[in-house]
């Protein structure tokens, strides 16, 4: 079963490449516990659609091609 990840909220960070301007990030809680963020322009951009609809991208406490769904 393809694991899961339920949102937590949007931050603003300074990004260093673009002199400080802010970009959104949103954090996600991992069902295995851990927590991680992506750019929320770079995930409009790249992220697939898995079987369910929902939005899937690589897993990042994997280190095998596995998804993780996003979920709202």
């Amino acid at each position: 079963m393809t694991p899961r990840a339920k949102f937590v909220k949007l931050v603003s960070v300074p990004d260093p490449d673009m002199d400080g301007d802010l970009v959104e990030v949103a954090i996600y809680k991992h069902e295995n516990g851990g927590m991680f963020g992506i750019d929320v322009s770079y995930a409009d951009q790249v992220l697939d659609e898995g079987d369910d609809k929902a939005m899937c991208m690589a897993d990042p406490f994997m280190t095998s091609k596995h998804l993780v769904i996003l979920e709202d």
